[in-house]
């Protein structure tokens, strides 16, 4: 399940129970957590939210924080590609 603003869906053309794959992007290439169901939520525009360690692939692990050297989680861009 991924959360999404239901403006967000509508500016994507997508619909609130449709399946998708969350998509990142890293210096070594495409991450793709597949066959996620959005769910139309008051998430903010442009942010989506979803449950980890269901997410875990999207994270790079050379990204990492400054300082405390824990993954990026919470700050992956990532798109949603219709299935």
């Amino acid at each position: 399940m991924v959360l999404v603003s239901p403006a967000d869906l509508s500016e994507l053309g997508l619909a609130d129970g449709q399946t998708v794959d969350l998509v990142s992007e890293w210096r070594d290439g495409e991450r793709r957590a597949p066959g996620f169901r959005v769910v139309a939520y008051p998430t903010a525009r442009g942010c989506a939210a979803a449950y980890f360690p269901e997410t875990n692939v999207l994270v790079p692990l050379d990204s990492t924080a400054d300082g405390s050297n824990t993954p990026t989680s919470k700050s992956l861009v990532v798109r949603l590609e219709a299935t």
